[in-house]
């Protein structure tokens, strides 16, 4: 198992289908960072993760950089980076693709779903049950090819569902 820090979005869809404890079997430590906390400050966060600060020159960057992608996006990026965990839990898009230029390699929503199905916390049935969940009542986009290759993935049983590591590292 490994190290993840994650954001807003999968924190606030996996409480939404009550699946926040899937973290839990999936990572062996999961940290957060304050923008996030604040973010989700309607949000009970279970024990197992942990809100961790940045330093001050990861605040600066953070703080600097603001623009396309939120604090909470930024501080999962540089939280990362700093504590040298190379697995980071985000939806958006522009995130994803700035944290897969920094190295790091990034999971979504369903992309943790499928992974707690891997490790034999759920199965197929109970994913295709909550992506619908979420894609139909809690507003998780998911585009038409995404939700073919979970499709796919589902049917196949495929053990290879833990996310890739960006061929950069």
């Amino acid at each position: 198992m490994t190290q993840l820090v994650v954001n807003a979005s999968p924190l606030i869809f996996l409480s939404k289908i009550n699946g926040l404890s899937l973290l839990a079997g999936c990572f062996t430590d999961i940290l957060t960072p304050p923008a996030v906390v604040q973010e989700i400050r309607h949000l009970a966060l279970p024990a197992f993760i942990q809100q961790i600060p940045l330093s001050p020159e990861g605040m600066a960057y953070v703080k600097g950089a603001k623009g396309r992608l939120h604090a909470g996006e930024l501080e999962t990026i540089v939280l990362a980076q700093e504590q040298g965990i190379t697995h980071v839990a985000l939806d958006d898009l522009l995130a994803r693709n700035k944290a897969k230029q920094l190295g790091l390699t990034s999971i979504g929503t369903a992309g943790l779903l499928l992974l707690a199905k891997t490790k034999g916390l759920i199965d197929a049935l109970t994913v295709k049950i909550k992506i619908h969940e979420l894609t139909h009542q809690h507003g998780l986009y998911l585009s038409l090819s995404v939700l073919k290759t979970i499709e796919a993935k589902l049917s196949e049983g495929s053990p290879s569902l833990h996310p890739t590591p960006n061929p950069a590292q």
